[in-house]
């Protein structure tokens, strides 16, 4: 990234110096450009150009622009020097520059930087002489690298670094580190970056020292990459004030693989006061790490920041981690119970895929991950339809259960996605490896899905080999989790409460989701035991944790209803007792409602007594009791399984970014489809 900003500055700096102009003969061409620049500032730029960089003025007019960040004008200039003198290899350069860094369309970009370069090395052979229009050439090479990487043509972008390097110095050394991690060479990787830290370029060392966190991580050396990414952080001091978000990032992912959450946690929030990073949002990272933690409330004003924090960005990059933002969301939604909101943005994470060139992640991964999410979110609001439609009449019922059974299709087909993403062995047990690169951003709290999307043989066996493989320290516990819902799957009751129960005493108290995740799945192993007491006492621990993880797991409680007050009580308790959420039970968790003439009451009582959940709804004017007590029911439901959290709709129409508008009202997290009033966002 830096290099990019060191050749701006390179590019500015040449307007500034003074030199000679070659123009070209373009019949025309300078009264065209007074008419759109005036003839002032015409003279300037003929006055102000540095050997190595001559051009027509028309072409350094629009190079000007360009490089002052004014692409529309720029690319105007550009295509009329095109239409005039197609062979001009500046005016392809001025549009290759702007389709790349202007309007993120990388290969159109690719098209007119091949095309200049092309036409400049007919002009002035390869490599050029020193006296050549030179400066020309060396920005053409680094946009080709530039173009490749975003691109994905890792092979490319190497060999056009070799074809600048043999022309130009400094030579680019470490950047080749990057390209060489992605396609899996990692001791060649480790070689360049080597070289650059040996070298005397500060910038080099620190390009070397971020390299070598990215490669150690692939390569799956975890201690190595925490201890390279520490360095790279602390390379300048690790102070916020002047470095680039993306050093802290990496350190705090580094923490995250070896189980250190509190580290990651204090180093994201650097992360949040340092400069602007193009690869990567802090607020992603955080908001992430607080829904793990069941922290929601700070994950929602984490989430908030996150459009603000692209719209920072320069327009090239803002969608770089577009699915990022995507994923975080859904996962948002998913746990705090708003299903259809939650499959909304993972199904755009699973139609419309990042570019992963600056992304170390393998994109089977982040595949299998949105396909995860989108598969868990529709799951669930096919069951809230059917829930919410329990005191509907018949036909609204009826349209409830097709509606149901279509999303539950759509759930199967995204399970399967999710499959063939890791249909490869080795994907699939890495998959496992919690923090790991070969997990990517997996969730342990969903990495559970798979069981039910695999089967539990496959599951259980790829968690075995992804035991036996894994070394890190506090890393037992999450196999002990994932083989207890594999053990629960196929019926093996006792097997799956011994697994949750030692995950449970392991797991450290951060991972609130997953280890409601497992309080849930011993209550149901000893509810299906017949363990009633212990199976109460865990259903008490999940409620009081996560209540939302039995809609998740499509885990019914087990509940004795018991109603006084008439026909509106009696109507809410029969509604309940055919909820697909609950199962009546002689030996359960109480629910006790109560009606009179004006008000009603539900409420969900534990085993030790406490109220878990509790609803009040006040009987309307000529309301009936079949109805009442539908609304209590329904309202019961609610608070039953509601999260600590309450999220406005106006909160959830802005955290895709919707209704939030920056530099480009067009350029949100996800589109304008919001239907929220326009916030505005403060700009530095």
């Amino acid at each position: 990234m830096r290099a990019r900003r060191l050749l701006l500055l390179v590019s500015l700096s040449a307007l500034a110096a003074t030199g000679v102009v070659h123009a070209q003969d373009d019949e025309g061409g300078d009264e065209d450009l007074g008419e759109l620049l005036g003839p002032e500032a015409l003279g300037a730029i003929e006055r102000f150009v540095p050997p190595g960089m001559e051009a027509s003025p028309e072409e350094l007019a629009a190079w000007q622009e360009a490089d002052q960040g004014h692409h529309i004008k720029a690319r105007e200039l550009a295509e009329r020097i095109i239409a005039r003198n197609p062979s001009s290899y500046v005016g392809h350069f001025v549009l290759g520059y702007v389709h790349h860094q202007g309007e993120a369309n990388f290969p159109r970009a690719l098209f007119h930087l091949d095309r200049a370069y092309r036409l400049y090395s007919a002009r002035w052979g390869e490599p050029p002489n020193p006296s050549a229009p030179w400066r020309w050439h060396s920005m053409m090479l680094r946009f080709l690298v530039y173009a490749h990487a975003d691109l994905e043509h890792y092979e490319e972008q190497i060999a056009w670094m070799r074809r600048f390097n043999e022309v130009y110095d400094p030579d680019m050394i470490g950047e080749m580190a990057w390209p060489l991690m992605k396609l899996r060479r990692f001791d060649e990787a480790r070689q360049v970056a080597r070289a650059a830290q040996a070298s005397d370029s500060p910038w080099q060392v620190e390009v070397a020292l971020n390299a070598l966190c990215a490669v150690e991580f692939e390569a799956g050396d975890d201690r190595a990459s925490y201890e390279a990414c520490r360095a790279a952080m602390e390379l300048r001091g690790g102070d916020p004030r002047s470095q680039s978000a993306v050093d802290f990032t990496n350190f705090a992912e580094a923490a995250r693989a070896v189980f250190r959450l509190d580290e990651a946690e204090r180093v994201d929030q650097l992360a949040t006061q340092a400069q602007v990073s193009w690869y990567g949002n802090p607020h992603v990272e955080l908001g992430e790490l607080y829904v793990r933690e069941g922290r929601f409330v700070e994950a929602l004003d984490q989430l908030k920041q996150v459009p603000r924090y692209r719209a920072r960005r320069p327009p090239h990059v803002q969608d770089s981690d577009r699915n990022e933002a995507r994923r975080a969301l859904a996962e948002f939604f998913l746990v705090i119970g708003r299903s259809q909101d939650a499959a909304r943005i993972a199904h755009r994470a699973v139609v419309a895929p990042d570019r992963r060139g600056h992304n170390s992640r393998d994109p089977a991964q982040d595949e299998a991950i949105a396909a995860l999410l989108d598969r868990r979110a529709r799951v669930m609001e096919a069951q809230r339809i059917v829930v919410e439609s329990l005191g509907a009449p018949l036909h609204e019922r009826i349209w409830a259960t097709l509606s149901s059974w279509s999303l539950r299709l759509d759930a199967w087909k995204s399970g399967r996605q999710a499959a063939r993403a890791l249909a490869d062995d080795t994907r699939l047990v890495g998959t496992f490896m919690i923090g790991t690169s070969r997990s990517a951003v997996l969730p342990p709290w969903l990495a559970g899905e798979l069981v039910q999307v695999l089967g539990p043989g496959v599951a259980n066996e790829a968690v075995r080999r992804a035991r036996a493989e894994d070394r890190r320290e506090g890393a037992g516990a999450y196999y002990d989790a994932f083989e207890a819902e594999a053990a629960l799957e196929s019926g093996d009751s006792e097997r799956a409460r011994e697994l949750a129960l030692r995950a449970l005493s392991a797991l450290q108290p951060a991972e609130t989701l997953l280890r409601a995740r497992m309080h849930a799945i011993a209550a149901e192993s000893a509810r299906r035991s017949g363990q009633i007491q212990r199976a109460l006492e865990s259903y008490d621990e999940a409620f009081q944790t996560d209540p939302g993880i039995f809609p998740r797991l499509e885990l019914a409680v087990p509940v004795r209803i018991t109603m006084r007050g008439g026909a509106a009580a009696e109507r809410a308790g029969d509604l309940i007792a055919s909820s697909p959420r609950f199962v009546s039970s002689d030996s359960a968790l109480r629910v006790e409602i109560e009606s009179s003439g004006t008000n009603g009451r539900a409420c969900l009582i534990g085993a030790s007594g406490s109220v878990l959940a509790c609803a009040e709804e006040a009987r309307r004017a000529a309301e009936s009791d079949d109805d009442y007590g539908a609304r209590i029911a329904t309202a019961f439901h609610t608070a039953a399984f509601a999260p600590r959290i309450d999220l406005s709709q106006a909160d959830a129409n802005g955290l895709d970014g919707s209704n939030v508008s920056a530099r480009d009202p067009l350029r949100t997290l996800f589109g304008s489809d919001g239907d929220g009033t326009e916030v505005e966002v403060d700009e530095e």
